[in-house]
């Protein structure tokens, strides 16, 4: 918000009010809001009118303007005296008393307020008496040297050895805390801030701007600074100051990076609780079950990031348990080019975006609303089990590869389909050999028949049956290809009549040109349909035709039954009675049948080389899907690895060899192959491809199961083929990999590795600090924080001060759980409210801390 550092009011000489007496507070706080100040000091020269202060202070604390009390006192040094604004905390005036006024008749003893109640009247001391005056109060107070460079500045009035032996002065590095309106940066022959800075060395202040104006139209004039605060108190201000660095800016810092802004529940244990987040850095506190971790994994959840193998069991448990049956959860969010967006889910639905409160389909949430958000559970950072590296890779770079990820599995559906074509072939095999043994039987007992002249006989009966049986199969196919058009015509249709020609605003013409066409494209339909009315009219037809050749068959029943009599009479006379005339008919028919399935499944298995270099070829596509997939994370991995020199992640194309072996495992248990066959498989062999490529040679390695082999590979075909081998990844962290260091280095590692990963806009840890010790916590991760959280947004969960505290969390929220009921206070570290918590849960009450400090006193002294 923006600050003035130096405003000047009705009571002092030097400002020109000529409004109403009773309108002064009202125009002069409507100044300050019309000018968008948040936070001021009021500095009248030498002169402090407390009645005045308390009045302009309750009228603007209801405008949210906070007014701080401060006097711009002429100190006497230099030439013409320095001109200082002494700001005071509240307890110069607690109780109603008024210790400003006590300082200022010390300052000014031996003159009453008329001599020195101007611009130019000067103190009766020097700077660093006056700063020994003010400390002997025992009340907190800090410095601003107003308008430096200006006459009566501290610049303009003390020489360059003078200003290097103040900045070595403990009470000047302790209170004075800002330089006002530096406008020179280099130059030669002058005081200028580069100078400065190098007579200050590294304890140059703060540097802020105020108007000095000298009536209200003047407030807000020339430029701006502004602090970062989150309380309208002394305290903040001061410590925004004495870390100028990350709280005092010219211009309100713009936010680019996509951000959580909140999350609210709707049922279960945090029913109707909302908590905020900032757009840099958030904790979460409370002590163990207050339902810190809670808030964590339903934001998790409601992000639809996955929890990674680790205790993903207990995370995924987790937000059942939080949320109850019906529980909701909504994230308010906003993406980099400033939208928001509101993501809501509902226990075990899926995730519904809105924008202005309008749902929206298709929307990532993970590359639209929030840019490559990650997130680490309890452990995770530690973690450097077999899967640690791809768990890793897919939290990384995941979400870039569903594009590619999407053809791998177009290529796991064709290669399915193509397995399972085979399979049907290789089956049809089976029925073709049966079917063939089948008819060598029928012909063998046809040839009995024959030696007795039963053909010649029943040869009338037998080319009927036969006749009858080509038209049934006409039938079966007129039948199958007017369904098949029918389903076509129909499902066409249905695509067809939902498309309508767009209002085009810029390709009205082509559109017109174009919309003629696609009404010529739908009355295809048409002459599609009378196509299958022709179609259905000549099957009828030959249904008819069939009627009337079986109505003819019919017809001469008893003609062939007086003719079975007859063959049956002759074939007893000559002593022959096993043979039945029945039986022959019964034996052509099943020639016929058989003769028409050989030949059918002639047809079909003749395509099966065909089939099996079909299903090589969707192989190989997928391989080249894999390939780019690989790639794709390679260039990620190569992108990241350069972003610093620590950790690096090495992947290896299909390099899981464990898991490759233990699915072989799985596949053939209970065969009697040997484990080191199949190590030596997966050795030999990249993939389930690979193995059906050389199939003989594969089954080989097994030795005398090699025909075991071959028959569970072919039973279990499609399982096979579609199994993924995973890639492996190589995790090292100074050239060692990862598991041979210690949890502590490992922890360490992650995250470094994760905070210089800068396409990450958010980041999602539950307890950074397990397994970190504190002196890495403060000295690696807290110090880099405070460098990058401007950039990305970070949300922890943490039991760690150092992270809240020395991180300068710009939001806390402090979790408790009691029977069942879970509440969250979330609030600025700047106020005493949210520093009592944290004093509370994380250093063991006010009386633990106390303790320690004195104690770390006594060690420092010793």
């Amino acid at each position: 918000m923006r600050a003035d550092f130096h405003l000047h009011t009705k009571a002092d000489k030097e400002f020109s009010y000529t409004g109403e007496e009773n309108s002064f507070g009202g125009a002069y706080v409507d100044a300050l809001k019309s000018a968008g100040i948040r936070i001021g000091v009021i500095a009248n020269h030498n002169k402090f009118d407390m009645g005045e202060y308390k009045a302009l202070r309750t009228r603007a604390r209801k405008e949210g303007i906070g007014l701080l009390p401060g006097v711009e006192l002429s100190v006497n040094d230099g030439a013409n005296g320095v001109h200082t604004v002494i700001v005071f905390s509240d307890q110069w005036l607690e109780g109603g008393h008024d210790y400003i006024n006590q300082f200022l008749a010390t300052a000014f003893k031996g003159r009453v307020p008329a001599q020195y109640e101007q611009e130019n009247g000067r103190s009766n001391h020097d700077l660093l008496t006056t700063l020994k005056d003010l400390d002997e109060f025992h009340r907190d107070f800090f410095v601003v040297f107003a308008h430096v460079e200006a006459a009566s500045g501290l610049w303009n009035e003390i020489d360059g050895g003078r200003l290097q032996e103040l900045s070595a002065n403990p009470l000047v590095q302790k209170y004075c805390l800002a330089f006002q309106k530096v406008r020179t940066h280099d130059k030669p022959d002058a005081k200028c801030r580069v100078k400065v800075k190098g007579w200050w060395q590294g304890r140059y202040p703060a540097e802020v701007e105020g108007c000095d104006a000298k009536k209200l139209a003047e407030i807000g004039r020339g430029r701006k600074s502004y602090l970062k605060i989150g309380d309208f108190t002394f305290d903040a201000v001061r410590y925004a100051l004495s870390d100028s660095t990350y709280r005092v800016a010219a211009e309100v810092p713009k936010v680019k990076h996509s951000h959580i802004n909140s999350i609210r529940f709707e049922g279960g244990l945090l029913n109707g609780v909302r908590v905020p987040f900032s757009p840099h850095l958030s904790c979460i506190i409370g002590i163990q079950g207050s339902g810190k971790s809670s808030v964590l994994e339903c934001l998790r959840f409601a992000l639809t990031i996955a929890p990674g193998e680790k205790d993903k069991d207990y995370k995924n448990a987790l937000v059942p348990y939080v949320l109850k049956s019906g529980g909701k959860v909504v994230v308010e969010a906003t993406d980099r080019h400033g939208t928001h967006y509101e993501i809501s889910r509902i226990l075990n639905h899926q995730a519904d975006v809105h924008v202005n409160g309008k749902l929206q389909s298709n929307v990532s949430i993970r590359e639209i609303v929030l840019r490559k958000p990650l997130y680490f559970g309890q452990k995770d950072l530690s973690d450097a089990g077999r899967t640690f590296g791809t768990d890793l890779v897919e939290k990384l770079v995941g979400d870039t590869l569903k594009p590619v990820r999407q053809k791998i599995q177009a290529s796991n559906d064709g290669l399915k389909k193509a397995a399972g074509t085979l399979l049907s072939v290789q089956d049809d095999i089976g029925v073709l050999q049966e079917a063939e043994t089948a008819l060598n039987t029928v012909n063998l007992k046809l040839e009995q028949f024959d030696k007795h002249g039963v053909e010649a006989k029943l040869e009338k009966q037998i080319a009927f049956n036969e006749d009858a049986a080509f038209c049934e199969e006409i039938d079966g196919i007129a039948q199958d290809w007017l369904d098949a058009l029918n389903a076509a015509i129909d499902e066409t249709a249905e695509s067809l009549d939902a498309l309508k020609v767009p209002d085009s605003k810029h390709n009205v013409d082509f559109f017109k040109k174009y919309g003629v066409k696609l009404a010529a494209l739908k009355q295809t339909l048409a002459a599609a349909r009378a196509v299958a009315k022709t179609v259905e009219d000549v099957q009828s037809d030959l249904r008819t035709l069939h009627d009337e050749l079986n109505a003819t068959k019919d017809g001469l029943k008893d003609e062939f039954a007086e003719v079975e009599r007859q063959l049956v009479e002759a074939l007893k006379s000559q002593g022959v009675t096993s043979i039945q005339p029945d039986d022959y008919v019964a034996l052509k028919n099943q020639k016929t049948e058989l003769a028409s399935s050989i030949a059918d499944l002639s047809k079909k298995t003749a395509k099966e080389n065909e089939r099996k270099d079909a299903l090589l070829k969707v192989l190989s596509e997928r391989n080249t899907a894999l390939l780019e997939e690989f790639q794709l994370i390679s260039a990620e991995l190569d992108k990241i690895n350069k972003a610093q020199g620590s950790l690096k992640v090495a992947p290896v194309f299909k390099g899981d060899k464990a898991a490759f072996r233990g699915q072989m495992e799985q596949a053939f248990a209970g065969s009697g192959i040997r484990k080191d066959y199949y190590q030596e498989l997966a050795t030999k062999y990249e993939d389930f491809g690979e193995i059906f490529r050389d199939l003989d040679n594969a089954a080989a390695i097994t030795k005398g199961k090699s025909e075991t082999f071959k028959d569970l590979f072919a039973k279990n075909l499609t399982a096979l083929l579609s199994y993924q081998v995973p890639n492996s990844y190589e995790v090292t962290y100074r050239n060692k990999p990862l598991k041979s260091h210690s949890l502590g280095q490992r922890a360490s590692a992650m995250m470094l590795f994760l905070l210089s990963q800068d396409e990450n806009d958010v980041l999602l840890i539950d307890q950074p600090e397990d397994d970190l010790d504190s002196q890495t916590v403060y000295e690696e991760v807290v110090k880099l924080l405070r460098d990058i959280k401007a950039q990305r947004q970070f949300i922890f969960v943490t039991h760690n001060a150092n992270f809240p505290v020395l991180g300068d969390a710009e939001s806390v929220t402090a979790c408790h759980t009691e029977d069942d009921v879970a509440t969250a206070v979330s609030g600025s570290i700047d106020t005493k409210e949210c520093q009592a918590k944290i004093v509370k849960i994380m250093e063991g009450g006010k009386e633990a801390f106390e303790r320690r400090k004195v104690i770390y006193q006594v060690w420092n002294t010793a």
